[in-house]
């Protein structure tokens, strides 16, 4: 039971967070949220993310692109449900109580929800290193890389780049 009460308060502060960045628009913050996908570790700010969700029933839609998973009901609104990784050209994203799903609010869309492996938690790029972003990293739709005290690279994700991009708008 303790597990659960944890895992459920660490979601309840993410989403405190989240909801604390909407409301200062505007203002830059250094803490990022922090996800696993595939093989690489991203960050999204917080004003691009309105919410963060276990993985809901999808329900596929045919001819579409393998990483285009299909269309949720969160709430009386439907979402386009895309996995990351797999669009990025990872391998699919192994199923795992981890998996989340994240509901992006961006200036060109509000319908658009990323899978991702699982939450890494909050991460400020204060006290991160920058590196040179390379032309793997753009691929990847990142704005700039990092790096943690532990050496841990981490790709700060671009989402409006990624959800405007041609083939993220077409997936069939």
């Amino acid at each position: 039971m303790a597990k659960t009460s944890n895992l459920r308060e660490f979601q309840e502060a993410i989403l405190a967070k989240l909801k604390d960045a909407a409301n200062h628009v505007g203002t830059e913050s250094s803490s990022r949220l922090g996800v696993a996908v595939g093989s690489k570790r991203f960050l999204i700010n917080l004003s691009e993310v309105k919410e963060v969700l276990p993985v809901p029933p999808i329900l596929p839609v045919p001819l579409t692109k393998s990483w285009f998973l299909g269309t949720t009901n969160v709430r009386g609104n439907l979402y386009n449900v895309s996995d990351l990784a797999q669009f990025l050209e990872m391998p699919p994203t192994a199923k795992s109580v981890n998996n989340r799903i994240l509901i992006l609010s961006t200036d060109s869309t509000t319908q658009v929800a990323l899978l991702v492996d699982g939450l890494a938690g909050l991460r400020s790029v204060q006290g991160m290193h920058v590196k040179p972003n390379d032309e793997t990293s753009r691929q990847l739709f990142s704005k700039q890389k990092f790096a943690d005290n532990d050496n841990n690279e981490w790709l700060e994700l671009d989402t409006e780049a990624l959800v405007q991009d041609k083939n993220f708008i077409q997936p069939i």
